[in-house]
């Protein structure tokens, strides 16, 4: 038996996917982190809790007497600084990461960073590597000279299992050090960075192979793309919509395109798909803040979100007026702006727990209809999206999504993580069993759950959007 599995390192988690060639899918389990949260991750923990995985899939399959293809999905924006033995020198900063902020001011007067943007597809924020590493130059110049490599979580991992110092190239572009058009290293990027080449990974090509015992391991690509390819949502007029800790909306151009406008990403999936979209920082995390720090409840994340949802749904749709701008953690497209705050407005005292809830759970629908038209002016009419992530676990969640941005909503019947799914095309493709991306998506299972918006909430949600592009003066 051959096996492909899609290994997926995420923010909360780590996730393990295994399938066939044909997609059944054979085993997956997740495990979450203990020693790091949002903004910092622990990279000895995430490369512990991979080992832990594939020997829990190694008892149920006994890999070790089949041939297993194993490709990588990692979240994007993220930094760390090794030694020479790969050593740790710093947590994992992630996209959460608001650290490099007091950069900002003097980054946007630079033209030569402004002018990052057109080239790198990766705007000038606090999540990107960019940004950190330009902090680092000023705030801590002796941590980034004692550094010997300054990576990505998925590098520290690839060179863990294969010794090679390597980063696929839809990694690589997203960390505003990156060249588009070359495929390369952007030298005025790295320089403003304070950095040099040489402590940077080698940029490889997302099947990039290399062969440990039966394990044939492929470098992969970043979550967001993956997670793009595994929902299928590869064709034009369709997009892909993504809640988890946070959340992004994405459609897939068979060309580069850069937004001149500055407020939608550009990331490479291959040389001949270029994934575009906006992405937020308040997904199911503001859900959870809610709970610990409003509520005072504390408990699993899982137990947290549950609680939340159910007091939401007792509230009508529009909140009768209370609108939500729920920038609590700043926000990144179309803003781009790390010290945003969060807003109510037209707060009344008939409102309560189940209005807050559900005003912020419509503020996060507003943000995405904000991104969904910004998209459609840059790619044209959307007449689909696919969703996955944690929040297709509730189907009114799924639902009220697509009452406000009033487009169907479509969950792929196989229950498994998109980016993983991702993550495992990207490896038939390296095995030589696809020749393209669309051989994949005809290998996935028929979509089910079509999620059709409410006629009836049309104009509710009208008023209530126009109010919530008032407050971030959109």
């Amino acid at each position: 038996m051959h096996y492909f599995a899609g290994l997926d390192i995420g923010t909360t988690h780590t996730k393990l996917v295994i399938a066939t060639a044909s997609l059944d899918i054979v085993f997956q389990e997740k495990m979450g982190y203990l020693r790091g949260f949002g903004a910092t991750l622990d990279g000895d923990e995430i490369y512990q809790n991979i080992t832990r995985l594939l020997e829990n899939a190694n008892r149920e399959l006994d890999l070790s007497t089949n041939d297993v293809t194993i490709a990588i999905s990692a979240a994007m924006h993220s930094l760390l600084l090794v030694d020479a033995a790969a050593v740790p020198l710093t947590p994992v900063y992630t996209w959460a990461d608001t650290s490099s902020q007091p950069a900002m001011d003097a980054l946007h007067e630079e033209p030569a960073a402004e002018a990052l943007f057109s080239e790198t597809g990766t705007p000038l924020h606090p999540m990107s590597p960019f940004c950190k590493l330009a902090w680092m130059k000023f705030s801590t110049p002796h941590v980034l000279a004692a550094a010997y490599k300054c990576i990505g979580i998925k590098e520290l991992v690839w060179y863990r299992i294969t010794g090679q110092w390597e980063i696929d190239h839809s990694l690589a572009s997203a960390t505003g050090l990156f060249s588009q058009q070359t495929l390369s290293w952007h030298k005025k990027a790295i320089e403003m960075a304070g950095i040099t080449e040489g402590q940077l990974s080698l940029p490889v090509p997302i099947t990039r192979t290399l062969v440990r015992g039966n394990f044939q391991w492929v470098i992969g690509a970043s979550d967001g793309c993956l997670a793009q390819l595994g929902s299928g949502a590869m064709k034009k007029g369709t997009a892909a919509l993504t809640i988890g800790t946070s959340g992004a909306i994405r459609m897939t151009m068979s060309g580069l395109w850069i937004d001149e406008k500055r407020e939608l990403f550009t990331y490479l999936l291959d040389e001949d798909h270029f994934v575009c979209g906006g992405s937020t920082n308040n997904g199911g995390i503001v859900l959870e803040w809610w709970q610990e720090k409003v509520m005072e409840q504390k408990g699993e994340t899982s137990i947290l979100v549950n609680s939340f949802l159910s007091a939401a749904e007792k509230a009508e749709p529009g909140c009768d007026g209370l609108v939500c701008l729920p920038y609590f953690g700043g926000e990144r497209a179309p803003v781009w702006d790390a010290a945003a705050t969060g807003v109510f407005a037209g707060i009344n005292n008939h409102h309560g727990q189940p209005e807050f809830k559900r005003a912020i759970l419509e503020g996060i629908g507003f943000s995405f209809r904000l991104l969904l038209e910004k998209l459609e002016a840059a790619g044209g009419n959307v007449e689909k999206i696919f969703a996955s992530g944690g929040f297709t676990q509730s189907a009114w969640w799924v639902q009220l999504m697509a009452d406000i941005l009033q487009k169907p909503m479509l969950l792929n019947a196989a229950d498994a993580d998109a980016s993983a799914m991702g993550a495992i095309a990207v490896g038939l493709k390296a095995a030589g069993l696809i020749s393209n991306w669309q051989e994949f998506a005809d290998l996935l299972p028929p979509k089910h759950s079509v999620y059709e918006p409410d006629a009836n909430t049309r104009e509710t949600y009208f008023y209530n959007y126009q109010h919530f592009c008032r407050l971030c003066q959109y």
